[in-house]
């Protein structure tokens, strides 16, 4: 796909998430309106619907040009990277189906840079003489990395979700990334979490390397991490609605345990609000809790299918 835009937003969906980025789409058109957006479509899921609602440009991975990315990108957590070689943006800010954008922050957003890490804290301090049990939990095991690459240093970086980030398009070399995928397809236990272990090696190992321009920005807020008063504060006297003024403009990324409205574990209210932004195109207030409510018990309904099929397959 040729560049559209100079900037927009990307996104993703597969069968099992059309019910969150739903929500994801209808806070990009709330907060940032006129900012271009991109939906990356995995594999067999109907989208029409939001195609006709959202008008963003469709990047499809069983349509990508090429076979070999078609194969190495789809049905995986890859398939995110089809933005990096194929999307419509010079520079894009990506965000999982989980995410939600809280208020308009594109002007911190830093398009000079190649990459541009969506968290300002740094994991493990420059000095750290001890591998913390984390990284190799989440991202990658430093021991197991130093046989292929001895030059690395772990150590004074700010790991980051892989569900939240900015790029430029082609920041990093395809090829390379493959080269990569290989590796972790073939030691196991060398990076962890689907691609994120993987993301992260590269983008701090270029960057070490002076390959990558990379920065650091505080945009995105965990609820798991970061605590709810923030987004309690902005809801204050906002009912179920955006909030017309935020405070502190961001990425909302529940990520972890997933923003299901009726899930008492779970903290949703940002989401349920930007879920109920989007059935209220067609629905009424009534209508549009009775269409969140329908889709939990259809996500629930298919969890409870897949465990009974578990011991017919073993």
């Amino acid at each position: 796909m040729n560049v559209q835009a100079p900037f927009g937003f990307v996104t993703g969906c597969h069968a099992g998430d059309k019910f969150m980025v739903q929500a994801t789409l209808a806070s990009l058109r709330y907060y940032c309106p006129h900012v271009p957006v991109c939906l990356t479509v995995d594999g067999e899921v109907d989208v029409s619907d939001l195609e006709q609602e959202y008008q963003p440009i469709m990047l499809r991975i069983e349509e990508l040009p090429s076979l070999e990315m078609r194969k190495t990108l789809g049905r995986s957590f890859h398939a995110k990277q089809a933005a990096m070689w194929e999307g419509p943006f010079e520079f894009y800010v990506w965000l999982d189906a989980d995410a939600i954008v809280w208020g308009d922050f594109t002007e911190q957003i830093r398009t000079n840079l190649d990459f541009q890490i969506l968290w300002n804290e740094i994991s493990v301090p420059a000095k750290a003489q001890k591998t913390p049990s984390w990284l190799p939990h989440f991202y990658f095991d430093p021991e197991k990395l130093r046989e292929f690459d001895p030059e690395f240093d772990w150590r004074g970086h700010a790991y980051f979700s892989a569900g939240v980030y900015a790029a430029r398009r082609n920041a990093f070399d395809y090829d390379d990334y493959c080269r990569i995928k290989k590796l972790a397809d073939t030691e196991p236990g060398l990076f962890a979490w689907g691609d994120m272990g993987m993301l992260n090696y590269i983008v701090h190992s270029l960057g070490q390397r002076g390959k990558l321009k990379t920065g650091l920005a505080d945009l995105q807020h965990i609820p798991d991490h970061h605590g709810r008063a923030e987004f309690e504060q902005d809801c204050a006297g906002a009912g179920w609605h955006f909030p017309k003024k935020v405070r502190r403009p961001r990425i909302g990324h529940f990520c972890g345990h997933k923003p299901f409205t009726f899930d008492r574990q779970a903290y949703s209210r940002p989401f349920t609000i930007a879920r109920l932004e989007h059935h209220r195109r067609k629905h009424s207030e009534i209508g549009s809790w009775l269409a969140i409510l329908n889709e939990e018990c259809c996500v629930y309904a298919e969890k409870i299918k897949r465990r009974i099929r578990q011991p017919a397959t073993r």
